[in-house]
């Protein structure tokens, strides 16, 4: 019995802060605008998964795209958590003197996660039949946390894709964060 508790605490011990995607979802409300081929969560081992998200463009943009970021916090349903901002994107990309607005240094800190599994990087303007990819996304909470400490639970996202204020695009997803070395 003694040597099943050591085990136990050795397994509990050792695990790994990891958060594990629970949801994704892409949704074109224009599919004269953008198309995803593919949008995706893959399975790493049992406690760590990625996420695949590849659209194609169809339709050339140079300005007037606005991203809108929203977070939630599951609590007896859905609550807005922390941020919900929006940003010019060809201004983000093109001008580094944007980044260091609030919204801006946001952006920065997401654009650093994420830039990282992009398929190429990113510049306006936009040209039809192009593909943008992020591909095997892996939360990395340690990194994360060091800039945002968060407390166990199920944390979602949503981002809004406008063009000349009309919505063409959104991506929901969620994720389940539990540290098992604070309980």
């Amino acid at each position: 019995m003694f040597f099943v508790w050591i085990l136990g605490l050795l397994l509990l011990g050792s695990m790994q802060v990891e958060a594990k995607f629970k949801s994704l979802l892409c949704v074109p409300h224009d599919k004269d605008y953008a198309d995803f081929f593919i949008c995706k969560i893959n399975a790493i081992s049992r406690y760590k998964n990625s996420i695949s998200i590849g659209y194609r463009i169809k339709q050339t943009f140079g300005s007037n795209l606005i991203l809108r970021m929203e977070l939630f916090k599951r609590a007896n349903g859905w609550r807005p958590f922390l941020y919900n901002v929006t940003l010019n994107v060809c201004d983000f990309l093109d001008n580094a003197k944007n980044r260091n607005t609030p919204n801006g240094a946001l952006f920065s800190l997401a654009f650093s996660y994420f830039s990282q599994y992009l398929n190429k990087p990113l510049k306006c303007p936009f040209y039809a039949n192009d593909t943008m990819e992020i591909m095997n996304f892996v939360c990395n909470m340690k990194r994360f946390r060091s800039r945002f400490p968060i407390e166990n639970g199920e944390y979602a996202a949503q981002f809004s894709v406008y063009h000349k204020k009309i919505l063409k695009y959104t991506i929901n997803g969620s994720m389940e964060y539990y540290n098992y070395k604070e309980h």
